[in-house]
């Protein structure tokens, strides 16, 4: 009776663990852009050196890429043995680390052929989402210190890891996670971001910037010079991005705003509304690249008389200074600053002399 009972519990325990393993498995990190249907599949072919897979981004309904994905077919060693991986990878549009999934029953295993926990799963996850481990710069060899000398396996016991990285990958599984961080950070990375590169629109641009992971926001702003053309809800999208006085990415921003598109009306309407209204050390960026735009479009002048008595002294020489860079002569202008001498700070009274001499202009006149 006792060892019917026993069969029975361990039958039953075979049948549940075979059931759960059916499951698909996925570790997901946050999308880039958050859009719940998909109306459609685009394949494109990726190549590297080690894989030839068919790579499609999903889709949403506007027609722009949600991610991409891999299905990878390869092997997983251990023991001297191999057993085939098959694996789904995935990457949000601008290249990072989307997630993986495991379908139909497909589950990872460990050096004595034990699936994975879920601890480990989500282990692996968070390691394969950190763009700057040190795996990407080790190969297996140096990744592995295999002390029995003959044996091959490479997550077996007797395959001791370098200490120095235990950190960095999931025990026992060694090769797993080497092979899939060098999946995921490596050529085919680039070639997804060289797709989306390629599809980058105003539109496409300002969704990626409203991602909730900062990298994303990075890797479309290092991408501004794409942009042939700056719509309204670009500029709006740089605005919101300044005044939130987040200093790099304030930085970058502005950086790599180019020639062309520094010459828009509404940009520099815009950037000069923010005088004021954000920190000196954006204000200052502000000014050094209306500095280097072709040209102050008039507008822009005229606008700025209004808000001349609300500067204080740093800002207006850094105004005047504008001015003076790029040879404006404005009679209204020159008549504003007139009528803000004497004024109560000396040193900014001789800079408004001195920018009205330039003019050919006196107070007195």
């Amino acid at each position: 009776m006792i060892n019917w009972i026993k069969g029975f519990l361990i039958g039953l325990s075979l049948i549940l663990y075979f059931y759960e393993k059916e499951e698909d498995i996925r570790y997901f990190q946050p999308a880039t852009i958050s859009i719940v249907d998909s109306s459609r599949l685009i394949t494109v072919s990726i190549n590297d050196s080690l894989y030839r897979q068919e790579m499609p981004p999903k889709a949403g309904a506007a027609g722009i890429p949600l991610n991409y994905f891999m299905d990878l077919h390869t092997g997983v060693c251990y023991d001297n043995k191999c057993r085939p991986l098959k694996i789904r990878v995935y990457w949000n549009i601008t290249g990072r680390y989307l997630g993986f999934e495991l379908l139909d029953g497909e589950y990872l295993s460990k050096h004595d052929h034990e699936p994975f926990l879920p601890a480990e799963y989500e282990q692996l996850n968070r390691l394969l989402a950190d763009p700057f481990l040190p795996l990407g710069n080790f190969s297996f060899e140096d990744l592995v210190n295999n002390t029995a000398g003959t044996d091959n396996s490479v997550d077996g016991v007797s395959g001791a890891t370098a200490k120095d990285v235990l950190e960095y990958v999931v025990p026992g599984a060694a090769y797993t996670t080497h092979k899939l961080y060098h999946v995921v950070h490596g050529p085919v990375q680039q070639q997804v971001m060289e797709l989306t590169e390629k599809q980058l629109d105003p539109y496409l641009f300002t969704e990626i910037l409203q991602s909730t992971d900062q990298s994303d926001r990075t890797w479309a702003l290092e991408r501004l010079a794409l942009l042939t053309k700056l719509d309204d809800s670009v500029i709006d999208a740089f605005i919101g991005i300044l005044l939130e006085e987040e200093y790099f990415q304030s930085y970058l921003l502005l950086k790599s705003l180019t020639i062309e598109q520094l010459e828009s009306e509404d940009l520099q309407l815009q950037l000069f509304k923010l005088i004021g209204e954000v920190d000196a050390g954006i204000e200052n960026m502000i000014f050094d690249q209306l500095t280097v735009a072709p040209h102050l479009n008039p507008v822009m002048v005229e606008n700025s008389i209004a808000i001349l008595p609300k500067l204080n002294g740093p800002q207006l020489v850094k105004l005047l200074k504008l001015y003076s860079d790029h040879g404006i002569n404005s009679a209204n202008l020159n008549e504003a600053l007139s009528d803000m001498i004497p004024h109560e700070n000396s040193f900014v009274e001789r800079q408004v002399l001195q920018f009205l001499e330039k003019q050919g202009r006196s107070p007195d006149h």
